[in-house]
């Protein structure tokens, strides 16, 4: 099971990510998310992983289309609070991942 939680402050969207994302929950963010992104001219997302359990390779595709998206606008893609395991699992998609006390939104 997946969930996204969402909350927008000006143009940046704050997301939440809890769960697993596999190939059955990337629909979220092909079908939701990114029609959002567009939207709403969001400049900034921000995606707090810290209860993100697992991610497959179709999710890492998901997380990596949502990054080109905002590249188009210009924008800003950032991953925080990422356990070791999954970084290390997302060496060469070039995200940028911090991890921070706590998340705004």
């Amino acid at each position: 099971m997946f969930y996204l939680h969402l909350k927008q402050q000006g143009n940046t969207l704050y997301a939440h990510l809890e769960g697993n994302l596999n190939h059955r929950e990337t629909h979220v963010f092909n079908n939701y998310l990114i029609p959002y992104i567009e939207k709403n001219k969001i400049k900034s997302l921000c995606c707090d992983c810290s209860k993100l359990k697992k991610i497959d390779t179709d999710g890492k595709y998901a997380l990596l289309n949502t990054k080109i998206e905002l590249k188009k606008q210009q924008g800003n893609f950032l991953l925080c609070n990422m356990s070791k395991k999954m970084k290390e699992d997302l060496i060469g998609f070039h995200f940028r991942i911090f991890n921070l006390q706590k998340l705004e939104g």
